[in-house]
């Protein structure tokens, strides 16, 4: 009977131990379903988006330039002489035709002197034979007077010559400006700058009314640069002193060395303030565009090199090579005709997703 009964207990305890370890069985089940819809559901990625929207761009290129006399230029002899008086000095300012050195050449007042002589004698020749050829012509022959006139008329273009070269012996300025360099004094032998290799320079001369500013633009801003576009110059040395100009010419072939091309640009410079050798900033605007589609630079991707935008197309990623136009700090325009005002551009979490993913995008709160 204690037997029996020993049994049925241990029947129990075993039916008791299955039907526990069923329901644990069904439990487990059941979490590890549930965990599953939980993966299932943390696996859609969710990224900030934003819509394009309509901005306006100007586009400057800042380029720096060095300011030059609109005009310069190193004087020199045009005849062997020694200087015998300087008028003018370094900082004077002189008038186009005034003398600013004289010289003095011993030889050549000599030769005038000599030929000036000359002429006279074969002046009273010729005109003696010729009025003696008029009253009577028997005695004095046409070949006669003719000789006497070409001697007459060839002694006449040595003494201008001569004459020239005395007027060289006054060193006069070309241009108005300033001398900015003297170079000789007082006694100081000069030789020709037309027959010596190595002369000696006497002043130099600089026109600084109009400034010209040399710059040297890229080759990428050629296409964007015309003769007559509006700049804006400023000197940092010149601090609150701004001048606006336009663009005076235009060299219209690159340097092969530096790849670039110079243009000139002329200021007023009525005032003296700028002068020859400052540095400068020449601010010009390239391109202007209105109301154009735009998006922040964030929503730029570098991928192999190349740029692109990723957009959520439905609720899946898109990469699409990205066309940009003109561009500032913050913003760039976009040139894509699929893009529009209502595209769902990624600004955030680009890194996280691939093209072709399921995302969930969320618009970014302004």
């Amino acid at each position: 009977m204690k037997t029996i009964t020993y049994n049925y207990i241990t029947i129990c305890l075993l039916a008791i131990y299955f039907s526990m370890l069923s329901c644990n069985t069904e439990q487990i089940k059941h979490d590890d379903s549930t965990s599953d819809t939980i993966s299932e559901h943390t696996k859609i990625q969710a990224v900030e988006v934003v819509k394009p929207e309509k901005r306006s761009f100007i586009a400057d290129v800042l380029i720096s330039g060095t300011a030059e006399a609109n005009q310069q230029v190193i004087l020199y002899a045009m005849i062997s002489g020694y200087i015998q008086n300087i008028y003018k000095d370094i900082g004077d300012v002189v008038n186009k035709g005034d003398i600013i050195a004289e010289l003095v050449n011993p030889d050549i007042i000599g030769q005038y002197e000599e030929k000036k002589a000359q002429l006279d004698a074969k002046k009273a020749i010729y005109e003696r034979l010729k009025y003696i050829h008029k009253k009577t012509p028997a005695l004095t022959t046409l070949q006669m007077v003719e000789t006497a006139e070409s001697e007459y008329l060839t002694i006449s273009s040595s003494l201008n010559t001569i004459k020239n070269k005395l007027e060289f012996l006054h060193i006069k300025a070309p241009f108005t400006g300033k001398i900015t360099k003297r170079m000789v004094d007082n006694g100081a032998l000069i030789q020709s700058g037309l027959t010596e290799g190595n002369p000696q320079g006497i002043v130099k001369i600089q026109n600084m009314n109009p400034i010209r500013l040399i710059v040297h633009l890229p080759e990428s801003d050629i296409a964007a640069i015309g003769k007559g576009m509006e700049v804006n110059v400023t000197f940092p040395e010149l601090p609150g002193e701004a001048f606006k100009t336009k663009v005076s010419r235009i060299a219209g072939a690159l340097d092969p060395a530096s790849k670039t091309m110079q243009i000139e640009i002329d200021i007023n410079n009525t005032k003296g303030i700028i002068k020859p050798g400052m540095y400068a900033k020449a601010l010009m605007q390239i391109s202007n565009r209105k109301d154009v589609i735009s998006l922040p630079v964030t929503a730029q991707w570098i991928f192999q090199n190349q740029s692109f935008i990723l957009i959520v197309n439905g609720d899946k990623v898109e990469r699409i090579p990205l066309r940009k136009g003109l561009s500032n700090k913050d913003y760039f325009e976009v040139l894509n005709p699929e893009i529009t005002e209502n595209s769902l551009v990624i600004i955030q979490g680009k890194g996280l997703v691939q093209p072709g993913q399921v995302v969930n995008p969320i618009i970014k709160s302004k």
